[in-house]
């Protein structure tokens, strides 16, 4: 379906939509001035950092730099495209989102073209494996005590071996070159297309909404990649998708299980325990953290025994905390994954596992304390280091009592020194917070590491005077016509704020009246929304007068010529060095004739 959304529609959307409501129902935000603030959803945070404003309708975190309108924050929590965070928000506020009746446009178009090539390739998989072709296969899930109302639920198949089986399938289907390359399925080299898939087990990826986004294939035979995905492409990415969703969203545990892989997701569903999902093939990510929080607030984390389990386990308490999940950890005993338990040891044994799982905190202390030989002394100082490390981290005083307790039994020592030790650590953490978020800060001022605009690094000064002119912009947009005849396009050094700068003069034109900010949006990632964000809070722009602003467009013109000497200089200088190298190599040549 192709929506019109219209600037008339998308203002309204907005000015219906209560950002600091739809913010609030993830976030703990408390009001401060004119803004409210919370702990940030996208990063780990001790300190509030993360404001949303209820005037401009924009949110926007001062520690990751992450931020954006209403339609922005449903798009990154989510991992919805632009129409897709549209429509959903329109739900929410009961507005209906305009059909267009012409063509789809090109994006719309393409999305609906994938999604059908891969229900095409999800149904042709799953022929070829009760085919011929597919015995070894078969035999293969049959091995791993796959039922055939099992193999059928999940939709599994086979991709043959050979080199153009899909791709010609999809050919026959009227598909275009351009579209099969866009749909993942296939590798794309110099010498061609080829089928990505071949001699491998194939398990479909169904979305939360029922559709076939991508495949994840195992192979059949002795190769590095045991698996493989379906390439990331527009409808297709790995970290905002969990395996299985659709049908343990439907669960009534109240709780998910989260596994490593799709066998153990699986075999779990099999065996009755319908509320399990997977990761696909990646470590846990904060989206697919997100995810999860939409259907529950418990997690169990349910990953394999071995050092890569643990470490993935560590990972995901701290991920899945991060947005104010109850975990729980599933130590595995009788296998080293679910799917081998189930096997060897039965459901009903795994359903004690699930009863003794141990919450995030119990899991650290309890993996620390197993470490240590606590007989001995010189282990037992370590393994209290250790432990006071764990509790430093507790930010509840009744948790921290009651843990504080624990360990000095543990560890054959007075509760008064756990607790003074503790909280001596805590105030080192919360030092070394202070001090990593300071050289973050620099380095953001700096421009080192930005993704956004890394040109800002090499030309500060510039890119600091396009800022000032950003923010005027943003913050008075009666003042564009006058900055437009001050200062144009190719004036800027740094192409992310020139494509800010066109984006705000092309809404300026399109309607003088209206805040250009607003619909800045559809034009940006919501990672980039962040940096025009910060333009937003600028204070420069707040009190800016007319020599001030003429003042910072000099500064940048400025600027700007002298990075155009520069550089015609360095042309003149090589131009001069190739000149000199030219005429040695001839004099050099001319005496080796004589």
């Amino acid at each position: 379906m192709a929506y019109e959304l219209t600037d008339e529609f998308l203002n309204e959307l907005r000015s219906r939509v209560d950002i600091v409501e739809l913010i609030s129902r993830a976030v703990d935000l408390k009001p401060s001035a004119s803004s409210f603030v919370g702990l940030c959803p996208f990063h780990n945070e001790k300190t509030p950092s993360f404001h949303v404003d209820p005037r401009k309708k924009f949110f926007y975190c001062f520690g990751c730099q992450t931020g954006g309108d209403a339609i922005t924050y449903v798009m990154k929590t989510e991992g919805l495209s632009y129409p897709d965070a549209v429509v959903s928000l329109a739900e929410r506020v009961g507005m209906s989102v305009p059909v267009r009746d012409t063509l789809d446009s090109g994006v719309t178009q393409m999305r609906k073209k994938i999604l059908e090539m891969n229900r095409l390739a999800g149904r042709y998989f799953h022929r070829l494996l009760w085919e011929d072709v597919g015995k070894g296969a078969l035999e293969y899930l049959v091995r791993r005590g796959l039922r055939k109302n099992t193999i059928i639920r999940f939709g599994l198949g086979y991709a043959p071996p050979g080199w153009h089986h899909l791709l010609e399938e999809l050919r026959k289907k009227g598909y275009t070159e351009g579209e099969i390359k866009a749909s993942g399925l296939v590798s794309v080299t110099e010498k061609g297309m080829f089928d990505r898939f071949r001699d491998r087990v194939m398990f479909p990826i169904i979305d939360q909404n029922g559709n076939v986004i991508g495949f994840g294939g195992r192979t059949m035979k002795d190769d590095p990649a045991k698996y493989l995905n379906t390439s990331e492409n527009l409808i297709f990415r790995k970290g905002h998708n969990l395996y299985a969703l659709n049908f343990a969203k439907a669960s009534k545990d109240g709780e998910l299980i989260l596994c490593e892989g799709y066998m153990d997701v699986i075999a779990l569903h099999q065996s009755g325990f319908c509320n399990a999902v997977a990761t696909l093939g990646t470590a846990l990510t904060p989206e697919q953290a997100r995810l999860l929080k939409k259907y529950t607030d418990r997690v169990i984390l349910c990953y394999d025994n071995d050092e890569a389990g643990i470490n993935a386990t560590r990972r995901g308490l701290e991920i899945l905390s991060s947005v104010d999940l109850q975990v729980r950890v599933l130590t595995l005993r009788g296998g080293k994954d679910p799917d081998e338990i189930i096997e060897n040891k039965g459901r009903d044994f795994f359903r004690t596992l699930l009863e003794e799982s141990q919450n995030g905190l119990d899991y650290k202390l309890n993996r620390v304390l197993s470490r240590f030989d606590l007989s001995v002394d010189s282990e037992r100082v370590q393994c209290a280091s250790a432990v006071f490390d764990i509790l430093a981290q507790v930010s509840s005083p009744a948790q921290t009592e009651i843990y504080a307790e624990r360990a000095a039994k543990e560890l054959n020592l007075s509760t008064d020194t756990v607790k003074r030790e503790v909280a001596r650590r805590k105030k080192k953490q919360a030092r070394q917070r202070e001090k990593k978020e300071i050289q973050q800060e620099n380095n953001r001022l700096r421009g080192i590491g930005d993704r956004i605009n890394p040109q800002r690094a090499a030309y500060p000064r510039a890119a600091r005077a396009e800022e000032d002119i950003l923010a005027l912009m943003l913050n008075y947009p009666d003042r564009i016509g006058k900055l437009r005849k001050l200062v144009a396009p190719e004036d800027f050094v740094t192409d992310f704020n020139r494509r800010v700068f066109l984006a705000l003069l092309e809404e300026a034109d399109a309607d003088p009246t209206r805040d250009p900010s607003v619909l800045l949006s559809r034009y940006f990632q919501p990672e980039e929304m962040g940096r025009i964000v910060s333009f937003l809070s600028s204070c420069e722009a707040i009190d800016a007068e007319e020599d001030k602003i003429r003042k910072v467009v000099e500064t940048l013109q400025e600027e700007k010529r002298k990075i155009t000497e520069r550089a015609a200089g360095g042309e003149r200088l090589l131009a001069e060095n190739l000149k000199k190298l030219s005429q040695k190599y001839r004099a050099g040549h001319n005496k080796t004739e004589e």
